[in-house]
């Protein structure tokens, strides 16, 4: 049977909504494009949210995401989550519920509001296309695609340290999703994702890492091992053939380093320097001291007179 509908074709063709008040409305205009793909990602999640029975008494449908878990679902970030949801809050298309201790907040997504400049941009959009022959239609909708339509809908590129599967080949996307499992401080994992690149060059493996680093807990704080990492993918000539080996070299520099700045500080602390005059001074002073009740014959001779004079 060859006119059968294949699975393979329906995923192909399923698509994420994006709503276009979005690109008309002021409200929404300034908004980031990474926000408003986040947007239309976990309106798609509403679906499983049903399946979870994640709604209240009103039967509004909420999600229980971490951010880490929002960062695996939008594929960036810790850092640009927060900044997303920030964002979705302020335009009034994400609320948060706080639900006390050891519970995961609510979050519900809220629907996109649309005045009239809306239903007459969207409508004069329509109008245009209707009233066109069907050659300049598709000169129209070609140009758009090309120039405007990516304007609007931007792919969802994050920066810095976030990265999106479609911007990464197979390689990338597989290194990604492995640093977001390690279990290794964020500190670590950020520095990783910094240097995906030195990690495919060298073809280092990365739980050979997260091992090295479990193995030297303690030694140094998570931040100062990220460090001792950064330097060693960032700084070592040609290929690293074996990242224990280079790592276990960083942190006894790291340990050097850190000592010699103690000890340097310890060198430059402040000591009290008593001038060499000042003990001669101080000891003449001590002399003349230890004589003040002892008087000279001549001295003791006129003590006595005085004493007769006054007596007679």
């Amino acid at each position: 049977m060859t006119n059968t509908f294949k699975i393979t074709e329906q995923v192909a063709e399923r698509f994420y909504r994006l709503p276009k008040v979005f690109f008309t409305n002021c409200r929404y205009k300034k908004m980031s494009n990474d926000a408003k793909i986040a947007y239309a990602l976990l309106q798609d999640r509403l679906e499983l949210s049903i399946k979870n029975d994640w709604f209240d008494e009103e039967g509004s449908i909420f999600f229980l995401y971490g951010n880490e878990q929002l960062g695996e679902i939008l594929n960036c970030s810790k850092p640009t989550v927060i900044k997303i949801k920030k964002e979705l809050q302020k335009c009034e298309l994400l609320s948060e519920k706080r639900m006390g201790l050891s519970k995961s907040n609510r979050l519900y997504l809220l629907k996109p509001v649309a005045d009239m400049e809306d239903v007459r941009a969207l409508t004069s959009e329509v109008d245009t296309l209707q009233s066109l022959e069907p050659q300049q239609k598709l000169n129209i909708l070609t140009s758009r695609s090309q120039n405007s339509l990516l304007q609007e809908v931007k792919i969802f590129n994050t920066n810095d340290t976030d990265f999106s599967d479609t911007d990464l080949n197979d390689t990338e996307v597989s290194i990604h999703h492995m640093v977001v499992e390690l279990e290794i401080p964020t500190s670590l994992k950020d520095v990783l994702m910094q240097n995906q690149i030195r990690l495919m060059d060298d073809n280092i493996e990365i739980k050979d890492i997260e091992r090295h680093y479990k193995a030297h807990a303690g030694i140094l704080t998570d931040y100062q091992y990220a460090s001792a990492l950064q330097y060693s993918l960032e700084k070592t000539p040609g290929k690293i053939k074996s990242i224990s080996a280079r790592l276990t070299k960083a942190l006894k520099d790291k340990q050097k380093w850190l000592s010699e700045q103690k000890q340097g500080s310890s060198k430059n602390a402040r000591e009290e320097i008593v001038p060499d005059w000042f003990n001669e001074h101080k000891g003449e002073r001590g002399k003349g001291d230890q004589g003040i009740d002892t008087l000279s014959d001549e001295m003791q001779l006129e003590r006595d007179q005085l004493l007769q004079e006054l007596k007679g």
